[in-house]
């Protein structure tokens, strides 16, 4: 009778290591799951973080000339020529 209860309990603590391990697999594979996707975004951004250095980059190697003044003196800074005229709309009509 004691080798059954004991053979019985062997069976238990094998069975409830068997849940552990089942358990614990499924959430090592959610877990990679999410890393996964994770990754996807983060190599996303980091291509876009890429584009973005090879914009500045380009921005760099522009010569530094008139034209490229002026480019900036219009855009950025919005200075005019004396010559251009400029019209002011209050938004009607």
């Amino acid at each position: 009778m004691k080798f059954l209860t004991q053979n019985m309990f062997v069976r238990f603590l094998l069975l409830i290591f068997t849940i552990g391990c089942v358990i614990s697999l499924v959430v090592l594979r959610l877990d990679n799951n999410e890393k996964k996707s994770q990754a996807a975004v983060l190599r996303g951004e980091v291509e876009e973080m890429q584009n973005y250095i090879s914009e500045l980059e380009a921005d760099i190697a522009k010569p530094f000339d008139d034209e490229y003044v002026a480019e900036i003196a219009h855009g950025e800074l919005g200075l005019r020529y004396p010559q251009e005229v400029i019209f002011y709309s209050d938004g009607e009509g």
